[in-house]
Formats: structure tokens, C-alpha cells, sequence
């Protein structure tokens, strides 16, 4: 008899449990080292993202509904939400989701208070989310609880496991979502710079503590300012010694936060 060939998790419908097993090590690692409890980093990744099954996580990596926000200058992605195609974050791994949504509840003042609390109160967490205002769902304090009490998500605040996982595999998931959209270029050896990051398919350098990308034949404020998910009259106000040309030039800089003084 032939078997079928097994599906990859890109190709079936990711189980609760294996998420559990595939991301909670993540999920505690995030706690030891910025104070969010792994059960309400786990609980929310499974909402969210419906355990690794919405559209959003699979276009994406985003695992934990971050929308863009006026400060992010990543990758993004359109998605219906609250509003008919919303800006989402979006990312090359789903351990980079994890890493930014730590650092989203940690550098936001709105979420300052629950850092306050017992690092193993999940119930408290959870409602202080909510309070918060990270999700409008009137449910959705409940509905973290629920998935932690259910699926035993409190043990992952003290760095254990639960029984059930030792019987699930965890997942082998190799995102390919970047090399899409990160086209290789020959590099003129002449003028070589190195980029400290890729942003939309565009290096981002960095010099004297300013950073910026370099404007391509055809491109305009526009265009740069879609790629790296920011407004066009953000991007112009940084760039205001370029106020009045008819189009940006090839090979401009172009700053993408406001320069410093050298």
C-alpha cells in the first residue's frame, strides 16, 4: 500500500498542541528575559494567531495581531481587521514576532502598570490587557484565561511543561516569506557600504547615528514611503533639504527619522 505524503504545517492545519510544543520554549525564554508570563505570551500567540492557522500569521510571521503604529518603520502587510485593509507588522521569523511583541508590552507606557504585578499572575495579566485596551473583544481577558487554565499554560511560569506535550511533536517550520521579497543585487565593490537592516525589500544604513536608504532611478517619496511602511509626509519632514525638487533623485539619502546633528 503507498501512503500519502505527510502535509508540512504550512500545508495542514497547525493543532493547539503542537503550537504549544513548537513555541513555549520561545514564550519562556521571552519571560526570563523581559517579565511578560510565558503562559499569557503563549495564550495570546494561540488567540491571535489561531494557533499558526490565520491568514494573517501565515502571510506574515505577525503571531500576535501588532498592527504598524507610527513609529514602526519594518515590513507590513494589509489586512482586514477592525478597518478594511489595516497596516500589520510583518516579519522574517515567527521568533522575531515573539521578540518585537515583548518589546511592544515593555517600551509602551500603556502596558507599564502590569510589569508591576506578580510575574506568576496570569489572571491579573490577562485583565490588565484588556483594560489596557490591546484588544476591543469584551471576551478577551476570559478567553486568555481560558486557553492558560485549559491547556496548562501556568506551568510554563515556572519553566515546566505540561505532561501532554511529551506525547507531540514539535513543529520544523523554515520560514521562506523573505527571500520573496529581498532580491539579490550586485555589489559595486568601488562603493560599498553595509546595510544594518532590510526594510521592504531596501537596505537601511547607518552613519553618524542617522539612519536612511538610498532612493533608486524612479523612486519618489512615495514609493520609499510605502516600502518602509511610513507616511510620505513623515519621510518628506525628515528630508526637508530636498523640499521643492520635482522628484527625488537617484542615489539620494534619504533619512528615515529625523537627522541628528553631526
Amino acid at each position: 500500500m503507498v501512503t500519502a505524503p505527510e502535509l508540512s504545517a504550512q500545508e495542514r492545519q497547525i493543532t493547539c498542541e503542537e503550537y504549544i510544543a513548537t513555541y513555549a520554549p520561545i514564550a519562556i525564554e521571552q519571560m526570563r528575559k523581559y517579565g511578560i508570563p510565558a503562559s499569557i505570551t503563549m495564550a495570546q500567540g494561540i488567540i491571535e494567531s489561531r494557533y499558526g492557522n490565520s491568514e494573517l500569521s501565515r502571510r506574515s510571521n505577525n503571531h500576535f495581531g501588532i498592527k504598524c503604529k507610527k513609529d514602526w518603520i519594518g515590513d507590513t502587510v494589509r489586512y482586514d481587521d477592525d478597518a478594511l485593509q489595516e497596516c500589520f507588522r510583518r516579519y522574517a521569523t515567527i521568533e522575531e514576532s515573539y521578540r518585537d511583541h515583548s518589546e511592544f508590552l515593555k517600551n509602551s507606557p500603556r502596558y507599564e502598570r502590569l510589569f508591576r504585578l506578580n510575574p506568576k499572575d496570569y489572571k491579573g495579566w490577562a485583565r490588565g490587557l484588556k483594560e489596557c485596551g490591546y484588544a476591543t473583544a469584551s471576551h478577551y481577558a476570559n478567553s486568555l484565561i481560558k486557553y492558560i487554565e485549559d491547556y496548562e499554560l501556568y506551568l510554563l511560569d515556572d519553566g515546566e511543561y505540561p505532561a501532554y506535550l511529551a506525547d507531540v511533536k514539535p513543529l520544523s517550520i523554515v520560514p521562506d516569506i523573505v527571500t520573496d521579497y529581498y532580491p539579490v543585487e550586485p555589489i559595486d565593490v568601488d562603493n560599498y557600504i553595509v546595510a544594518v537592516n532590510f526594510v521592504g525589500g531596501r537596505g537601511v544604513f547607518e552613519e553618524n547615528g542617522n539612519r536612511y536608504v538610498k532612493a533608486a532611478e524612479g523612486d519618489s517619496y512615495e514609493t520609499i514611503a510605502a516600502d518602509l511602511g511610513i507616511s510620505r509626509k513623515r519621510l518628506e519632514r525628515f528630508n526637508r533639504r530636498n523640499k521643492g525638487r520635482e522628484a527625488v533623485r537617484a542615489g539620494d539619502v534619504i533619512y528615515i527619522e529625523k537627522p541628528r546633528k553631526a
